[in-house]
């Protein structure tokens, strides 16, 4: 390995290191809707010295993010403040971006990991993502662990480990079964045209989600009467696809004036008849269903701002706001009536952000051709990460709705395959010159 290569990312990793803390620490900002609700969760868990759910949880319209929110509620049990979960972000974060420059120089060499991790750092989301409280960074860092561990060897050790990680997603969001569908495929693979028959990996797999699954389930059961290891919003988000009046994308006011589901009082027996209720209407309009995807779509891709404007501090605005403000007239207008340092900062960080999302959205389409030309020689990398990424899409805009973070992992993990197109297009300009 390359001491001057391996000294440069640990400088910049130190340095990226000391403006998380700084961010997590210093930069206050309000928690709202999903942060603000996890943040409950953990806190009332930290000061009943339990876990979530607990039982007063049962009235909640649905559970979200257990392995997230006690994850945070083990270290809210030390000091009870946002600010001890910021740093938490702020360790995801890390592990993040140590895990993808790993994997990046284990099957692209130093160059292309060296642009990964300055790619990475460049991506606004994630530092802002450090003051909010929601699942992306817990996600998305057991995801490429998961990955890690998956890749070493084929061996029953390694799979547990693989496994374990992938049971801690699957307490964030039932996504990662994804991730497991490709693990499946490719152990078809190799049993078939390879003759390897890595039983072990897959078994320790197996065992390692479970070891999460099982315990959580139970838990939740004794708490609940229900056996629970993943969040219930799956009803409310098929709901969003399932009504007269939907679009696809988050609208619940359907349920404000549904009288059933107000006599519902327990999560599990909301969950059941939102659920119901949608299967019901997406089985009698599948056409209509189907209307939805390019709306879903453009929702998850139109914006990137998830977590940028909250580094400016200032919870009143967002891309989307200003994008609005800007259409209203002249005189309605408010954006313009914000101090002048605030809007320099937000049109500055906002045109870069944007600006580079576009490229990266652009490399990351590209990257499908690309491998694909160079199909017969592409590294297992490559399968499993587009796999899991085409996988999770779709299983995203089957039973969920559009929603910009859900682009989040997916695009920050298949920064690994991004980076060695741009190596290869460094490359090809240097020789083209010379």
């Amino acid at each position: 390995m390359d001491t001057k290569s391996t000294q440069r990312f640990w400088w910049l990793f130190g340095i990226y290191a000391v403006v998380c803390v700084g961010f997590a620490v210093f930069r206050s900002y309000p928690l709202h809707s999903d942060s603000l609700v996890y943040f409950t969760w953990a806190s009332r868990a930290a000061q009943m010295h339990t876990w979530f759910p607990y039982p007063q949880t049962i009235y909640d319209p649905w559970l979200a993010s257990l392995f997230h929110v006690n994850l945070g509620a083990i270290f809210l049990r030390i000091y009870n403040a946002p600010v001890t979960l910021h740093l938490l972000n702020a360790a995801a974060n890390l592990i993040q971006l140590y895990i993808l420059y790993r994997l990046t120089l284990k099957f692209f060499g130093q160059q292309s990991a060296w642009i990964a991790v300055w790619m990475y750092v460049l991506y606004l989301n994630t530092l802002g993502l450090v003051v909010l409280n929601l699942s992306e960074l817990t996600f998305t860092a057991c995801t490429l662990l998961c990955i890690w561990f998956y890749l070493q060897k084929p061996t029953f050790t390694w799979g547990l480990l693989s496994g374990l990680m992938a049971g801690f997603t699957l307490g964030c969001r039932p996504l990662i079964v994804a991730l497991l569908l490709v693990y499946g495929l490719v152990w078809l693979w190799n049993w078939r045209y390879k003759n390897h028959n890595h039983y072990a990996q897959l078994t320790g797999i197996g065992l390692g989600v479970l070891l999460f699954v099982i315990p959580m389930g139970m838990y939740s059961k004794s708490q609940t009467g229900q056996f629970v290891y993943s969040t219930t919003t799956g009803p409310i988000n098929l709901l969003m696809s399932g009504f007269d009046g939907a679009t696809g994308v988050y609208n619940d006011s359907i349920l404000k004036n549904d009288s059933v589901y107000l006599s519902k009082k327990t999560f599990y027996e909301k969950g059941d008849y939102i659920q119901t209720r949608a299967i019901r209407w997406i089985v009698s309009h599948p056409t209509k269903w189907l209307s939805f995807w390019p709306h879903k779509i453009k929702t998850t891709f139109v914006n990137d701002d998830i977590a940028v404007s909250p580094l400016l501090g200032n919870p009143n605005w967002s891309f989307e706001r200003f994008i609005k403000d800007a259409r209203l007239p002249r005189e309605q207008r408010q954006f313009w009536l914000q101090p002048l340092g605030y809007r320099v900062a937000f049109l500055g960080i906002h045109t870069f952000h944007f600006g580079y999302y576009l490229v990266l959205l652009g490399l990351w389409g590209y990257q499908l051709i690309f491998y694909w030309q160079r199909r017969f020689m592409a590294p297992l990398i490559v399968w499993i990460i587009n796999g899991f990424t085409i996988l999770g899409f779709l299983m995203t805009y089957v039973g969920s709705q559009g929603n910009l973070r859900y682009k989040y992992p997916f695009l920050v993990i298949s920064l690994i395959l991004i980076a060695p197109v741009v190596t290869f297009f460094k490359n090809s300009i240097k020789r083209e010159k010379s």
